[in-house]
């Protein structure tokens, strides 16, 4: 069964729905996560993470305990550059109960996925962990480890044709920010630690604290896990050159305005005649199809981080946009 385990104290896991509130944060055992390092991994995906949880614990009193474990005492980034010493190698771990066992990703990712002293540590940790998360290209050393064999997976999206060659097995999604798959949750890159970090905390202990860290974190909007990695505009200026790729910016930047076709022409030096032309050849939609798709994609967004109602959305889907 890939469900959450029971969390340390012994209790059942907590409420699945969303927004569900988790009890007080000082009826909760404190919950052990530990963070996998090695030489070469990418300091984001541990600080990102980290920071969360430590400000989980200022918010809400979440009772989070972070500490770092690697082969060595002491481990790098792939050009050296920040060094820092762990909390515990492997030799000297205590064995304590894990509550959430994180792997960073990072250009070190191959080495430490074919390094036996690693691998034997995490086949034996990683299945005592209640939940066992990666970031980014951390998937590699699970999957190297079979710890993500036959489930749901995400990484980077430049890296997830790379994952599915290694390990057929897997169900590889390279557009979900992050994915849950009992006790094993996937993350794509970078800032995407950060969206899982605060998932992970809204299950522990509500909604609210996960909130008020966003907030901490300045955090823009909070996403989902069926969210994009990167967006409807990003993919749109992707393949397009000036001025089609300014005018998508400018749509992006004020959604609700009117956009009637002959002001994006305008917007564009062209004549209506031409604007249409070419943004079909670009697109192979019209340009009010495009429009529709933006602004239902930044509702969808504004739902999810709690901005906008589930009538206001629905205002828009039956506006007509869809997803790209």
């Amino acid at each position: 069964m890939h469900d959450d385990a029971p969390s340390l104290n012994g209790s059942a896991s907590v409420d699945r729905r969303v927004g569900a509130q988790a009890p007080h944060a000082g009826t909760i055992a404190p919950k052990r996560i530990v963070f996998l390092l090695y030489d070469g991994f990418q300091p984001l995906d541990l600080a990102g993470p980290w920071q969360a949880f430590s400000g989980a614990n200022d918010e809400g009193g979440a009772g989070y305990q972070l500490s770092t474990v690697a082969a060595t005492p002491v481990v790098g980034t792939w050009d050296q550059g920040l060094r820092m010493q762990v909390n515990a190698t492997f030799a000297n771990d205590d064995d304590a109960p894990i509550d959430m066992l994180f792997v960073p990703g990072g250009p070190g990712i191959d080495q430490a996925s074919a390094h036996g002293e690693t691998l034997a540590w995490l086949r034996r940790r990683g299945p005592q962990a209640r939940r066992t998360c990666s970031v980014c290209t951390g998937a590699f050393l699970l999957a190297a480890a079979g710890l993500l064999d036959g489930r749901r997976v995400t990484t980077h999206w430049r890296s997830a044709d790379r994952l599915r060659h290694l390990h057929p097995g897997l169900k590889v999604e390279d557009d979900r920010i992050y994915i849950e798959s009992g006790a094993i949750w996937t993350s794509a890159g970078v800032n995407a630690g950060i969206d899982l970090a605060l998932a992970l905390i809204e299950r522990d202990v509500g909604a609210r604290v996960s909130h008020d860290v966003a907030r901490r974190l300045m955090v823009f909007m909070r996403r989902n896990g069926d969210q994009r990695q990167y967006s409807q505009s990003l993919r749109l200026q992707n393949r397009l050159a000036a001025p089609l790729r300014d005018l998508v910016e400018k749509i992006e930047a004020s959604l609700s305005a009117r956009w009637s076709v002959d002001d994006m022409a305008d917007a564009c030096h062209m004549s209506r005649r031409t604007f249409q032309r070419k943004f079909a050849a670009h697109f192979g939609v019209t340009p009010s199809e495009v429009l529709r798709r933006l602004r239902f994609e930044r509702a969808a967004a504004s739902r999810a981080s709690g901005k906008l109602s589930e009538k206001a959305v629905r205002h828009v889907m039956e506006a007509g946009g869809r997803p790209l």
